[in-house]
C-alpha cells in the first residue's frame, strides 16, 4: 500500500511564497530591492514605470531621455553640449557709450531660448565700481537702461541690446569707457523650455488691462 506524501504541496507553497515575496539580485549577492540590477539594462521594446517612488540621491544622478531615433539613452551634463538650464556670462570690454547696441550671440533661436538674468558694469582700466549714467539731456532727466535678448529673423539667431537711453557711462568725474558683465541664462527648447502663443492685449489708450490666461496654466 502506497502512501500519499502530505508534505510536498506545504513545501512547495512555502518555497513559492519565499520566491514571490524575496529579492532577486542581478551581479549583486546582497539586492536592496525587489530586483537589484548591478550593471546595464536594455530594453528592446517598451519600459512602464507605473510607481518610481522617491529617490534620494540627487548629487550625480543622470536623467534618461529619449532620442530623435527614439532610443533611450542616459543624459550626462558633463559630457554633454547642454544642459537644460545653462548659465554664460558675457563679458564685453571697453565699451563706449551708448552701449551695446547689438550684438550676435550666434544662438540658434530655434534650439534656445536666451534671458538676461542680471548685469553690472565696471570701469575700464580700473575696475572701479563707481559707474554712474549721465543723460545727454541735462541733469534734469533721468536716463534707464535697456538691457535685453531678442531674436533676429535676419539671422535666427539671438541678439544682445544693452544701452543707456540717451546717455552713456561715467564716474565721479568724467565720462569713461565700461567693461559690460552680462549673465545670461539659456534654455534648451522642447527640453525644459516650451514656446506658447504671444499674449497681444490691446489696452486702447488705458494704464491697465488684462490678458486672457494661456493655454495649459
Amino acid at each position: 500500500m502506497k502512501i500519499k506524501p502530505t508534505y510536498v504541496p506545504f513545501l512547495a507553497m512555502h518555497l513559492l511564497s519565499f520566491i514571490m515575496e524575496g529579492q532577486v539580485g542581478i551581479k549583486t549577492q546582497n539586492p536592496q530591492a525587489t530586483l537589484d540590477v548591478n550593471g546595464d539594462v536594455r530594453v528592446e521594446k517598451k519600459l512602464y514605470l507605473e510607481n518610481p517612488g522617491d529617490f534620494g540621491i540627487i548629487r550625480g544622478s543622470n536623467l534618461l531621455i529619449q532620442k530623435t531615433d527614439l532610443q533611450i539613452a542616459q543624459y550626462d551634463i558633463e559630457i554633454s553640449k547642454y544642459g537644460p538650464i545653462n548659465y554664460a556670462q558675457f563679458i564685453f570690454e571697453n565699451v563706449g557709450d551708448p552701449g551695446i547696441t547689438f550684438y550676435d550671440t550666434k544662438i540658434s533661436t530655434e534650439h534656445y531660448l536666451v534671458t538676461v538674468q542680471g548685469y553690472y558694469f565696471l570701469e575700464n582700466g580700473t575696475n572701479a565700481t563707481s559707474v554712474v549714467s549721465y543723460s545727454d539731456n541735462g541733469d534734469d532727466y533721468v536716463e534707464g537702461y535697456q538691457i535685453y535678448a531678442y531674436k533676429s529673423p535676419a539671422t535666427n539667431t539671438w541678439f544682445i541690446k544693452a544701452v543707456i537711453n540717451n546717455g552713456g557711462f561715467r564716474n565721479s568725474t568724467e565720462v569713461i569707457n565700461v567693461d559690460m558683465y552680462l549673465n545670461l541664462i539659456i534654455y534648451r527648447n522642447r527640453f525644459i523650455a516650451k514656446q506658447i502663443t504671444n499674449r497681444v492685449v490691446n489696452l486702447g489708450g488705458s494704464a491697465t488691462g488684462t490678458a486672457a490666461l494661456p493655454a495649459g496654466f
